[in-house]
């Protein structure tokens, strides 16, 4: 099980990765410039969900990125980096309205989907069976197992 915390959402400093005990990563939220930081400060760290995650050598496995065009369906912007490759993941939010999050991406030719409804754990899942799950709180401190 893998463990992370963010106490402040607008905060850039890394919230420290672990596998049990072992410190296995850091997260961390990124700007590209000071004025997306003073105006996410206004909005209250909603507008601009752009992370960066690093393993315990610190080097970049994970850049995610939103997409912040408030007149588009939510899109998520993720490059994950392999030590051959890198793997590109554009998430797009299918649904117009209600309570859950749904969304699909394909990977390594498998279609996976990643589902959030209210109250429940959020999963990743692959021809109906779970690969991921993870509990997500509402409020500060965030914490987030997988």
């Amino acid at each position: 099980m893998y463990e992370y915390r963010f106490f402040n959402t607008l905060s850039t400093k890394p919230a420290t990765i672990y596998n049990r005990d072992t410190k296995i990563g850091t997260i961390s939220k990124t700007y590209s410039h000071p004025i997306q930081k003073l105006f996410d400060l206004i909005v209250k760290g909603h507008l601009f969900v752009n992370y960066e995650l690093k393993d315990s050598t610190n080097k970049t496995v994970l850049t995610s990125r939103r997409d912040p065009n408030p007149f588009k369906r939510n899109q998520y912007h993720v490059t994950y980096y392999r030590r051959d490759r890198e793997i590109y993941l554009n998430l797009v939010d299918e649904k117009s309205f209600g309570m859950t999050e749904e969304t699909s991406f394909t990977y390594d030719g498998h279609t996976f989907e990643l589902k959030k409804s209210m109250g429940e754990k959020a999963r990743i899942m692959n021809e109906g069976n779970v690969v991921a799950e993870w509990d997500s709180s509402l409020k500060v401190p965030f914490k987030a197992y997988f």
